[in-house]
């Protein structure tokens, strides 16, 4: 179960993204956060977190982002959370940890290893050391409905992949721990070099597949990394993170299309959903819990905002 601490919903208004001097104030230096699993999202974090004067120790499993991380002002630490004996490497002590890991892109069993092993060596670890927040992002994904419905926090999470199982696991072995926990259920990232069917699109290999009517759900990932800082509030918990307007397959396209002058991608049959890792779903994910208990407004909004972003600095 959750462990909260009993502070109540913060004031309409009084905790927004754009308030920096709130934020510093709440988390300012001598803080000590941890990062574990420092990739795409992580480092984002780690320089908005550095820039309010915590100390990020950024962890990854080897040491090829090293220089790049000690450059944005982040302590690099290289472990492997599959190893329970690599845990004996961290010797600080955290106030705030954050679980952003990965399989890196491997198959079902790297998937396993990581959600299963490795997030039970985490736990342990944490029940050890009780930082006083921790937050782990885990996935939308772990919803599998496929009728378009919307689904939120109470939506049952009934799964038919193992990868949806694995996480759900993953995320009640985090929650049992003894340390005030939050899990952010991510929906797909996007940003700045990343976001696949954008850069599909771009590079014109981009396919609607069947009719194009399943739905797509995305946050930037500045948004993302916003979040995590808003929930070392201390008050746990579990929430949707993801913008304010899933859309269609189609209509995605046709806005990318529209706007770039690119024609609209040809349409191919619907794929087996035994072909990909977490298989299909079609459901709309709603983020309001986390906007109303935190407060909190979104940079980008909708996918809109966000990819126009990222089609002025590719033309710029």
């Amino acid at each position: 179960m959750f462990r909260r601490k009993n502070t109540g919903r913060t004031q309409t208004g009084k905790a927004q993204n754009g308030s920096r001097h709130q934020l510093a104030k709440r988390y300012s230096a001598h803080v000590r956060t941890l990062i574990i699993g420092c990739g795409y999202v992580g480092e984002a974090l780690g320089q908005r977190l550095v820039a309010l004067g915590h100390e990020v120790t950024g962890v990854r499993r080897d040491s090829d982002g090293n220089e790049r991380l000690a450059k944005r002002g982040i302590q690099p630490l290289n472990l492997d959370i599959i190893q329970p004996e690599s845990f004996n490497s961290i010797t600080e002590v955290y106030e705030n940890v954050v679980i952003a890991v990965s399989s890196s892109r491997g198959g079902r069993e790297a998937y396993q290893q990581i959600f299963q092993t490795g997030i039970e060596n985490v736990a342990a670890w944490l029940n050890r050391t009780q930082p006083r927040s921790v937050v782990f992002i885990s996935s939308t994904s772990v919803y599998r409905q496929t009728n378009g419905e919307w689904v939120d926090e109470n939506t049952e999470t009934k799964g038919n992949t193992a990868s949806s199982s694995t996480l759900r696991a993953a995320e009640k072995q985090i929650a049992s721990t003894n340390c005030c926990t939050t899990i952010l259920r991510s929906s797909g990232i996007y940003g700045p070099g990343r976001g696949y069917l954008f850069q599909q699109f771009m590079k014109g290999a981009a396919q609607i597949e069947g009719t194009g009517e399943r739905y797509l759900n995305m946050v930037h990932r500045d948004d993302l990394a916003e979040a995590i800082l808003h929930s070392f509030s201390g008050k746990g918990g579990m929430f949707n993170i993801t913008d304010n307007e899933p859309v269609s397959q189609l209509n995605f396209f046709k806005w990318l299309s529209e706007s770039t002058g690119k024609p609209l991608p040809s349409f191919v049959p619907e794929p087996d959903p035994a072909t990909r890792k977490r298989g299909l779903t079609n459901k709309r994910v709603s983020n309001q819990l986390f906007k109303e208990f935190h407060d909190f407004q979104y940079k980008y909004p909708t996918f809109r905002v966000g990819l126009a972003n990222e089609l002025e600095n590719q033309t710029a």
